[in-house]
């Protein structure tokens, strides 16, 4: 888990959008849940702005508990695949984590367990 949501400009190709979720999908298990593959959703959505100008913006909610460092490697990851895909600037990107606690994420009607590293 997280839920990870990408707001990139309006008309960007759906071929774009599709390298992009895979990217930043493959960078949770890189970086953030190495051995987490089930829970972890991202969805590339349109919006109203311009790149540099209020995007990229990217909203990762999640279970507390990750490290600064495997966060920042996150955000490095998808600010290359960002750049990398749309030519955005990584210093224009802006990425908020809300973290809440597990008993307030839910799939299949049942709340996930607590975070734990996967060296744990």
């Amino acid at each position: 888990m997280p839920v990870i949501r990408i707001e990139v400009p309006e008309g960007t190709a759906q071929d774009i959008k599709g390298r992009i979720r895979d990217g930043v999908k493959q960078a949770v298990l890189d970086t953030l849940a190495p051995k987490e593959t089930k829970y972890d959703y991202v969805a590339v959505r349109e919006a109203y702005a311009e790149l540099g100008d209020g995007l990229p913006l990217v909203t990762v909610d999640l279970r507390p508990g990750r490290e600064a460092e495997r966060k920042k490697a996150l955000v490095d990851a998808i600010a290359a695949i960002l750049k990398t895909e749309l030519g955005s600037d990584p210093v224009d990107l802006y990425v908020l984590f809300r973290e809440n606690p597990a008993e307030n994420h839910y799939t299949g009607g049942t709340p996930l367990p607590d975070w734990v590293p996967a060296d744990a």
